[in-house]
Parts: structure tokens; sequence; C-alpha cells
């Protein structure tokens, strides 16, 4: 029977711990799947190459992929933009199916590890696929980029969302959690690095040019075969600890599942601030280039100002769990988020001085990304919550939801991206004052916007406070 009883503070209420069995908790081992200091720093050290991994596939289609569309398959700017919304829209919903597939997955490699080992190369084949659209810019070219736009979101899925599940499988510590949180967020600098510095060089080392179709084709072969190697080394470094809940609880049926979801509040509320989270991103690394190009007026800055980005998400990840451990998750983030608006303001004044704007822009992004960097976190923190109120993890279903955020998220940023370049009349061939100052607002001044509305959504996260009581419930429950 689901729980009716409401979360305390430890050592208050019925919550709290048990005076008698106090002396007996100290001498008792902590199961593996409880113990911090059961997942190994090879383990670690996989969550930041899964993310190598994710970012050599998503980030290289988040920063390039419209720039491809517009400059060099010739599709017009609003067309790719309505392509990418609708595309990453029809596979985001393909995550919960993921999800609860993954929830019921019975292997002798585990729950989600399988998916790393066989997914992979379907996803390294179709990125490369999405990155060989015809030119031209007709009908074809367009049948051919919803095509494979939607199936390389469809094998991401295969691969992400269980990929995201493993760290609630690999330990219940919210505090290892958290840690693990940092290492794929480290992994997403790196990525970020990775294709910041190396992706325009490559196309012109393969291709000749900044816009040469086979630049473009042979950099993608090279990020997709390094990124299955990658998710490979992550099947076989990491454990599967938290055992699935028993199957009379957790097989009662899709509907009742998704109903319980729904019902999940912190969840809502992280799903819904990740939807943002990855709509800033993507208006942020799909509009660099056009920045760079448009308004900076230097090629060479598309590099600086996403190298900027990504050290910013680098040494985020190194210091997001301390301030967050010391001010508190939701409270971390928000004043993350009020910084990150009011560095945007000189932003605008500083666009003839590269280096005065890249060293505000890279603050800005540092402060503005502590909840970029928690997400992973307060999403197998949910698990906790859901298991409180439902008696089953369902660490698939919550974590393909997280998996259908960023893509939303990432539709949206993306989409509105491109709209925006069609309502002020984005042409690669004729770039004007007016255009150049549209690029400006919507490179600086949408993502300023965004993070304005996730600060609104983390101001109502309230679990923080309940997580240790649901715990020590859920602990005596499974004494009992």
């Amino acid at each position: 029977m689901m729980s009716t009883r409401q979360p305390g503070t430890p050592g208050k209420g019925p919550l709290g711990p048990n005076p008698a069995a106090e002396g007996t908790a100290a001498v008792v081992p902590l199961a593996p799947a409880d113990d911090p200091r059961a997942v190994r720093r090879s383990e670690r050290a996989a969550f930041a190459l899964g993310d190598v991994a994710s970012n050599l596939t998503w980030t290289t289609i988040s920063s390039y992929l419209l720039f491809f569309y517009t400059d060099v398959a010739g599709i017009a700017a609003g067309a790719a933009g309505t392509l990418m919304l609708i595309a990453r829209l029809l596979d985001a919903f393909f995550d919960p199916a993921v999800g609860l597939i993954l929830d019921r997955t019975v292997s002798r490699w585990g729950r989600a590890r399988p998916y790393l080992l066989l997914g992979a190369p379907l996803l390294s084949a179709l990125t490369l696929l999405t990155f060989l659209t015809p030119g031209g810019g007709g009908t074809a070219a367009l049948i051919y980029a919803y095509a494979t736009f939607v199936l390389v979101g469809l094998a991401y899925s295969l691969v992400n969302v269980p990929y995201g599940a493993l760290m609630a499988m690999a330990t219940r510590d919210s505090g290892a959690r958290m840690q693990l949180a940092g290492m794929r967020s480290f992994g997403v600098g790196i990525g970020l690095i990775v294709v910041s510095t190396a992706t325009q060089p490559l196309i012109s080392l393969f291709g000749g040019s900044s816009t040469s179709r086979s630049g473009f084709a042979w950099t993608a072969a090279l990020y997709s075969v390094i990124g299955m190697v990658l998710f490979w080394a992550v099947f076989s470094l990491v454990k599967e600890r938290v055992p699935a809940a028993p199957l009379a609880e957790d097989r009662p049926g899709v509907a009742d599942s998704v109903k319980a979801l729904v019902r999940n509040t912190p969840w809502l509320t992280v799903f819904i601030f990740s939807i943002l989270s990855f709509a800033r991103l993507g208006v942020i690394t799909g509009g660099a280039v056009y920045f760079a190009l448009h308004v900076l007026d230097r090629p060479t800055a598309v590099s600086v100002v996403l190298l900027a980005f990504s050290l910013s998400a680098v040494l985020g990840s190194l210091i997001t769990a301390r301030v967050l451990r010391a001010l508190g998750h939701r409270r971390g983030i928000l004043l993350g988020l009020v910084a990150c608006i009011a560095l945007s303001v000189p932003l605008f004044f500083l666009r003839d001085n590269l280096v005065a704007f890249t060293v505000v822009f890279f603050t800005a992004n540092l402060v503005g990304g502590l909840g970029f960097v928690a997400v992973p976190a307060l999403v197998a923190d949910t698990v906790e919550w859901h298991e409180w109120r439902s008696g089953r993890r369902d660490e698939g279903l919550l974590f393909a939801g997280y998996s259908m955020s960023t893509k939303i998220g990432a539709a949206l940023g993306s989409a509105c991206l491109a709209w925006g370049l069609a309502a002020i009349g984005y042409r690669p061939d004729a770039v004007t004052t007016q255009v150049s100052q549209g690029i400006s607002l919507l490179f600086i001044g949408l993502p300023a916007l965004i993070a304005g509305l996730q600060a609104a959504v983390i101001a109502t996260y309230r679990l923080e406070a309940k997580l240790p009581g649901i715990k020590e419930d859920l602990r005596r429950r499974k004494d009992a």
C-alpha cells in the first residue's frame, strides 16, 4: 500500500532515528548500495568518460548542426528551426518508452549496461549520417534532414537514458551521487572543450574550409568512433549495486508507473528546470558561431567563446558539490542564477573587447551553471521520493523523463534561436548592422531571460530538507 506519511527531520517525529537502535546501527556495516566508499575511482572516472562521449555527439549537433543546415546544406533558417523543434520533440517522447523498457530489463549485464554496449555503435553510425545531409536546401535535403535527425535522437535516447539511470543504480548515497554528478559535468566540460577547440580546425583540415561538406563528414566520423569506444569503457567499469524493487511492486503496469511519476512533485520541478537549462545551453552553444562570425567579426573567436563556456563547465564540475554543500542545493543554484543575470548586462558593452567579454562571459556561465551540474544528482534524489511514495524505484522512467527534458529544452533553444535568426532577416551572404545587433540580443539577452525563468522554478524545490527522513523511513521498511 502506498504510504501517506509525510517525511520529517531526522531525530524528530515518527521518522527520527530509534534511540534504542542507535547503538546497533553504529556497528552494522552499510550495504554496498549505501556505502559511498563502494564507488571506486575508476567508476567515477567512467562517468566523466560517458559524458565526453555524449558531448562528442550531442554538443557537436547542438553547436554546429544548425550552422551546417543553414550555411552548408542551404536550408533556410526558419525551416531549420521548425525541423529541429519537431524532430527533437518526436524523439523526446521516445525517452519514456526507453525508460519503461529499461525498468523491465533483466540481463547478465544488469539493467542499464547492455544498452551502452549495443546502442553505442548505432548512435555512432547515425551521427555520421546526420552530417551527410545533401546540399541545395531543396525538398530532398529537408526530408533527409528530418529523417536522420529524428533517428539520431532515438539512438541517443537508447544510450543516454540507461546511462543517466546508471547513477541511481550505482549508489543510493546522495553525497556520492553529487560527486558522480560532478564527474559527469567534468566530462561535459571536457567534451565541450574538445568540440569547441577542435571542430573548426578539423573541418578545415579535412575539407579545406570551415564550410566544407567533407570536412564536416570526416569530423563527425572521428567523434562518433571515439564516443562509441568511451561508452564501451563505461559499460566495462561501472557496477550496478542498487537492486530493483521486488517484482510484485515493480510491475504494476505502465499506467500506474506514469501516474506515480506525475505525482512526484520534486521530479516535476527538476524536469521543468532541466528543460530551461538545456534551452539556455542550446541558445549559447548554437548561437556562438553566429555571434563570433557576425558580431565579433572574428572566425577564430568561435573557439574562444565556446572554450570559455567549456572551461566554465569544467571548473563548475569541480566546485559545485562544495558550493551546494555549503549553501544548500536550492539556495546555491538560485544565487548563481541571479549573479548570472546580473553579469549578462555588461556583455552588451564589451563586444569590442574580446578579452574582457570572454572573462565576464566565463564568470556568468560558471555561476549560472551550478544547477546544470547538479540536475542529474537531483533527479537521482527524486528516485528516493518516488520509492517512498509508490513503493518502487522506476529509475529508468525517471531518468527517461530527465533525458526527455534535455531534448525538449534543446529543441526549444535551437528553435528559438533559428526563429530569431529568421525574424531578424538573417542570410549568410548579407549580414547587415541591424542583423548583427539582433544576433547579439539573441546570444546574450535570450539566455539571461531563460536564467530568470530557471530561478523562478528552482525556488519551489523543497526535497533537500526532507530527503534524510525519507531515506530513514525507507530503511525501516526494508528492515521490517
